[in-house]
């Protein structure tokens, strides 16, 4: 192999790519050091943008609530009970007022209380049926959305009053009421944490802030420590310090409570990706140079190596040596390959084998049958019949003998291809029985096969021994006349061929070792033309294929010659 070869190629591919990606890599990564920068920035403030306009939207919603509750008749009815009528009526709008607020109260995520008081009557109808859901004492004014520190649960709360109050509580009619708990918010803020959305809280400067159930309340505390109450934006944010560590802090206004959402992030947190990739780049092309040697050396050790063993063992096979093994088999592809190879050289060793012995046996058969068949006594007995037709001016008989016989000996004495197909063959047998038929006029014979089997190719003299068989065995000291049928049947890639005689028949026991003698392993000395069949048929179909006997329904013996549609018949052709 030349210095050229695949080894060599893939070693300068290698060095081809790896360049230009290591440049390519470098000018990446500083230029997404600055974009992670402002985008992580970004995501976190977005992240509290979005957090404060879903709570300005519930805020904004409870709003609406309230004055559809405000501006409604039926409410308005109810401050004023003499007008209603009867008690019915007084009933009936009672029920829908509270329909209504249980309606508006289930809306949404978030939940709040919505409540309607009547002052002068003393009546109040609310959505939450506990008794600590309003407190004790409503403010006197109407307000917008107010913070309240309560030792029972702080909540925020908003009041609208109709006729509007002027501070006197006494002098309104109606109050609708909005309140809502901290915990709500609380619990908000959790559930927004828990989106990996750092640690928000909300804080309004000269209050207390509102943490989240699972905050670094004494880290929160620390950092709003140096914080300025005049921020210039409704958001942004700002750095600042706790013990040894620097923050980011982000902000958000929520218009409709005045307060702002708060989330910081440790400015390490922040440079954690940058130095990560950074890092991360230096490491990733110490990496490369170090994967592109270890690949070299990797092709070179389980690549060249091999597929040079596998080149010597594939030359060896060219110069005819079949008994070539690979040994020292390596991992991966290459140990299936070299499995594969094992297997074809065996394969192909035990082909020629048995093409080799399959030629044997099939000049041993031809030779075989040539000598039986041409033989003084069978000769003699033709001719002479045919002489004594001639004499009697039987013709016809005489000329379909010759014409029998004729066929007879050419198709037996044809050795060029040792295949035929299987309408050859039976024609051939037609002959040979026709030609017994007239000399001993002692059995008549049937021939029925399926049509699609008639190309098959078949051994040549394949049925001939078994019909051959039947004539000198099978009718020896039989008074009757015989009976000679041969059927073919098809069923899928399975054929059969049945040769069926009504002679004297066999002993089962009998039967039985004759098929375990034609089964017999050793294939070196064919003893008889019933084991000669069996074998060949084996080795051209192989296994599964053979010849089978046994009783025969007409009295005598069934041979079955079995064999599967293809077989092994193209590697035999």
């Amino acid at each position: 192999m030349n210095n050229f070869g695949i080894f060599p190629k893939v070693i300068a591919t290698l060095v081809i790519l790896l360049t230009p990606i290591l440049i390519l890599y470098a000018i990446s990564n500083r230029t997404s050091v600055g974009l992670l920068k402002d985008e992580i920035m970004k995501v976190k403030q977005n992240q509290i943008e979005t957090f404060a306009s879903q709570l300005d939207h519930t805020l904004v919603q409870l709003d609406t609530y309230q004055k559809m509750l405000y501006e409604s008749t039926d409410v308005r009815n109810l401050a004023y009970p003499d007008l209603l009528g009867d008690i019915l009526q007084k009933y009936r709008t009672v029920r829908s007022v509270s329909e209504e607020i249980g309606r508006l109260a289930g809306y949404g995520d978030w939940k709040a209380v919505i409540a309607v008081s009547y002052p002068k009557t003393g009546n109040v109808i609310k959505s939450n049926s506990s008794l600590n859901a309003l407190p004790s004492q409503l403010p006197a004014e109407d307000m917008l959305w107010q913070y309240f520190d309560d030792p029972n649960g702080s909540y925020f709360m908003e009041v609208l009053s109709y006729p509007r109050s002027d501070g006197s509580q006494d002098e309104a009619d109606m109050r609708v009421i909005v309140k809502m708990d901290v915990a709500e918010i609380k619990s908000a803020l959790s559930d927004f944490k828990s989106n990996d959305s750092g640690d928000p809280f909300l804080y309004q400067p000269g209050s207390a802030p509102i943490y989240n159930y699972t905050s670094d309340r004494k880290l929160i505390d620390e950092l709003l420590t140096d914080f300025k109450p005049d921020l210039p934006r409704d958001e942004g944010y700002f750095l600042s310090k706790a013990g040894a560590s620097s923050y980011q802090i982000h902000y958000q206004k929520v218009d409709a409570l005045g307060w702002y959402v708060f989330d910081y992030v440790p400015i390490s947190q922040i440079m954690a990706p940058i130095d990560r990739n950074l890092t991360m780049f230096y490491a990733i092309s110490s990496m490369i140079l170090f994967m592109a040697v270890f690949l070299a050396f990797i092709v070179y050790r389980n690549v060249r190596i091999p597929f040079r063993k596998l080149l010597q063992s594939m030359n060896m096979i060219e110069k005819g040596i079949y008994s070539i093994r690979m040994k020292d088999k390596p991992r991966g592809e290459f140990r299936f390959l070299y499995d594969r190879f094992n297997s074809m050289a065996s394969r192909i060793e035990a082909l020629i084998e048995d093409v080799f012995k399959e030629q044997l046996r099939s000049k041993e058969a031809t030779l075989k049958q040539l000598q039986s068949q041409i033989n003084p006594h069978f000769l003699y007995n033709t001719l002479a019949y045919i002489k004594s037709m001639i004499e009697l001016d039987e013709e016809e008989a005489a000329i379909a003998m010759t014409m029998n016989l004729s066929k007879y000996y050419r198709y037996t004495t044809k050795t060029g291809n040792k295949l035929a197909t299987l309408a050859e063959e039976l024609d051939m047998v037609s002959h040979y029985l026709a030609i017994h038929s007239s000399l001993m006029d002692g059995f008549e014979y049937e021939i029925e096969v399926d049509p699609n089997m008639l190309q098959m190719e078949v051994p040549r003299l394949i049925v001939q021994p078994i019909v051959e068989n039947v004539i000198l065995h099978g009718f020896k000291n039989q008074s009757g006349f015989g009976l000679i049928r041969i059927t073919g049947t098809l069923d899928g890639g399975q054929a059969q061929l049945t040769v069926e005689d009504s002679g004297v028949g066999m002993e089962r026991y009998a039967l039985e070792a004759l098929n375990v003698r034609n089964r017999a392993d050793n294939t070196e000395t064919i003893e008889s033309g019933m084991q000669n069949v069996h074998q060949r048929m084996k080795l051209l179909f192989g296994e599964g294929s053979g010849l089978m006997l046994r009783r025969s329904a007409l009295g005598g013996v069934c041979a079955e010659l079995t064999w599967t549609s293809g077989g092994k018949q193209g590697d035999q052709t």
